[in-house]
């Protein structure tokens, strides 16, 4: 038989207790990546445990599947866990013991909460502490594997979800670098948090296309004022890099989001949202993150409108609003003309798309998108990207 390369064997599956699991998160309490653990890959649907099943299947002793961790080492030498596959039941584990996540009695159908505030005592029913011990003491099987590098945690990740590939977004994920780690904890600021975007607005979270749409947003007001398009070459090429990025530049981002979030969840000034389709396409969330960024000196109410205007208007210009370049284009000449307007509508010169009463061939794909961006044929290479130097 030919030897091939292969991995280094994996710890033997060890039981970790979920009272520990909890003192390891609790250590971390201010760090995104609880549990030392770098944004994972996640998986594609929902094949995965939902958080009801993952806590009656661990109350009752049913099989979970195990985590997945590779182990490296920090500056000072102290072992730091990356989830390979996983992190979703270790954050339903952490939000069931700080009462965020209820437990249902499967016989009588009441509410039960692990741990719960003063001010709810009243309302809410808290779990005995018999049944706290109980779980607490229940056993969560690990896989550590040691010494391994990004490609072969893909490789991992690609095996444990039998063969599923990897999208574009799920690789942007496996990235690390200091604008990979600053884009996971703007992901759990804005985005994942509890009633965070993810949940305010509607659109595709799923298989890593918040963490994308997020990336893809940073990178063109980064690239500003070249009005740029992402593409994954791009992107990982950028995200690679070694600079962080500067504290004005994100100050600038943390505010940006949290005005996206306010603008989503304010009755007055979110009739982009609810006049328009409520589903947001993924090229509108990068865009409406780039327009607010343009429009910082701007009052709520004139980029609201603004808002409003960048999705009628494309959605005049185009019967499927996706990421590609026509799309893409089209939006930055939107934004340029809000810039000098924010209140007035826009108008492209653009022959406006009339849908197709028949479905169209899976290869006709000039307008139709994706979740990836899709660039137009390339006939000559540019110039290498430029990126910051270290200061």
């Amino acid at each position: 038989m030919s030897k091939v390369s292969s991995l280094s064997p994996p710890k033997s599956a060890t039981e970790q207790e979920l009272d520990e699991l909890e003192d390891d998160f609790e250590s971390d309490v201010d760090d995104p990546n609880v549990f030392k653990i770098r944004h994972p890959l996640k998986r594609a649907s929902a094949v995965l445990l939902t958080t009801k099943d993952l806590h009656d299947s661990l109350f009752r002793n049913f099989y979970v599947p195990p985590v997945v961790f590779a182990v490296t080492k920090d500056e000072d030498g102290a072992p730091v866990r990356i989830c390979v596959d996983g992190k979703q039941r270790l954050t339903s584990i952490q939000k069931f013991f700080d009462g965020q996540i209820p437990h249902k009695d499967p016989v009588t159908k009441r509410l039960f909460w692990y741990t719960i505030s003063e001010q709810s005592r009243s309302s809410r029913n808290e779990i005995p502490e018999k049944y706290k011990n109980e779980f607490a003491k229940k056993s969560i099987t690990c896989v550590e594997y040691y010494d391994i590098d990004p490609a072969q945690e893909r490789e991992i990740f690609q095996r444990v979800q039998l063969g599923m590939t990897l999208t574009a977004a799920e690789k942007l994920q496996a990235i690390s670098s200091p604008y990979a780690e600053w884009l996971s904890e703007l992901e759990n600021r804005h985005v994942t948090v509890e009633n965070g975007l993810s949940h305010v607005l509607e659109w595709d979270t799923k298989r890593g296309r918040d963490y994308q749409n997020l990336a893809h947003f940073v990178y063109c007001c980064d690239r500003l004022p070249v009005e740029d398009l992402p593409t994954p070459h791009k992107l990982e090429l950028w995200l690679t890099r070694e600079d962080p990025p500067t504290e004005s530049f994100k100050r600038d981002i943390e505010e940006v989001l949290t005005d996206f979030w306010n603008m989503a969840t304010d009755r007055s000034l979110n009739e982009a949202f609810r006049l328009v389709n409520k589903r947001i396409a993924p090229v509108e969330f990068v865009f409406i993150a780039v327009l607010l960024y343009q429009l910082r000196g701007y009052s709520k109410d004139a980029r609201a409108k603004a808002i409003y205007h960048l999705r009628t208007s494309i959605r005049e210009q185009f019967a499927d609003v996706r990421m590609n370049t026509k799309v893409g284009k089209a939006m930055w000449a939107i934004i340029n003309s809000l810039q000098v307007n924010p209140v007035a509508p826009v108008h492209l010169d653009h022959r406006p798309v009339v849908k197709p009463g028949k479905k169209r061939k899976r290869n006709n794909r000039t307008d139709s998108s994706d979740d990836e961006y899709k660039p137009d044929p390339v006939r000559n290479i540019g110039k290498p990207l430029k990126t910051r130097g270290k200061k």
